[in-house]
């Protein structure tokens, strides 16, 4: 019996370790542009344009790239690998698991920056809730509404740009979003707006520290939003959640700064050592409890009412 759990365990690991990435090509730098479009808040929309330029290097020579892109959600338009202001000659292909896989007829360099240009057409998940996905609500009118966020925990990242999808491959990322001027957006990091002429807002987010890409979010909504401030530094978070919700959010607004200062003392590292800010976010559907994304945390909207009851619940009984 303990040889046969062995080898179906060995099989197991075989299989998973089949579908990894070759540890040739690492990426140190993105930089990711979405326009999601008024349409994709409306019933039937579920459409976004995207853009990705990765800065990677290899270990080794190659002909070569591979990396993901989710073939059942994006649309590769046009693909560039560029050095030193050149674009070589690739050609691509995209597998069964999502694997992207970039061919040049010249040999890639060893420890050389070359820099990818992934232009793409995407489509939000109406199915599941993962990767970059639509959902909807009801507001105090009875009318639908509708909001585009994110989960990329475990693979899902993949679904809404081009990336090495697995938690070893660690990058920055500078991110951009263009959404219709009624809607905010909120991702991990602080950022700018600007209007532009058609009518949309543009919003510039700063780039993160090194992370992987399942810790990537953000969330796209009407949704309002109370907010508190990290008592060691001049920072404003925000609670989040749709507008009918307002009062369930008090307690989190008050609980959060004292469990950030506590953590802060515990660990003996300050949170803003890394992240400027840490936000949250209350999401109508949400296949997690709750999703520990670097700088905006996401959750079930439930959950802020559960946490609020329970402490209360044992409040009560000291």
């Amino acid at each position: 019996m303990t040889s046969w759990c062995f080898l179906f365990l060995a099989i197991i690991l075989h299989s998973c370790a089949a579908q990894r990435l070759p540890t040739v090509a690492y990426p140190s730098a993105y930089k990711v542009s979405l326009v999601i479009p008024e349409s994709s808040f409306t019933e039937k929309g579920d459409s976004f344009t995207g853009k990705v330029e990765i800065v990677l290097a290899l270990e080794e020579a190659s002909y070569s790239i591979e990396l993901h892109a989710g073939r059942d959600y994006l649309s590769i338009a046009t693909l560039q690998v560029i050095h030193d202001g050149t674009a070589l000659h690739t050609t691509f292909t995209v597998d069964e698991n999502d694997v992207l896989t970039i061919s040049a007829t010249q040999q890639l360099l060893a420890h050389t920056d070359y820099k990818l240009v992934v232009t793409y057409d995407g489509r939000l998940s109406t199915t599941d809730m993962n990767g970059i996905y639509k959902s909807s609500y009801e507001d105090g009118t009875g009318a639908k509404k509708y909001l585009v966020t994110t989960q990329f925990e475990s693979i899902y990242a993949r679904r809404t740009f081009p990336c090495f999808d697995e938690p070893s491959f660690k990058a920055t990322f500078t991110i951009d979003i263009t959404v219709p001027q009624k809607l905010n957006a909120m991702s991990n990091t602080l950022f700018t707006t600007s209007l532009l002429p058609d009518g949309t807002t543009h919003y510039q987010f700063e780039t993160t520290p090194k992370m992987s890409t399942y810790l990537i979010a953000f969330v796209i909504s009407e949704f309002t939003c109370s907010a508190w401030n990290m008592p060691e530094v001049n920072s404003v978070n925000k609670v989040c959640s749709r507008a009918q919700k307002e009062d369930t959010r008090r307690w989190a607004v008050e609980v959060s700064p004292k469990l950030l200062s506590s953590l802060n003392t515990y660990t003996g590292i300050p949170y803003t050592s890394s992240m400027k800010k840490v936000d949250q976010v209350a999401i109508p559907d949400f296949r997690s409890g709750a999703m520990e994304n670097w700088g905006l945390i996401t959750y079930r909207q439930e959950t802020m009412k559960q946490a609020e009851d329970n402490l209360l619940h044992i409040q009560g009984a000291q």
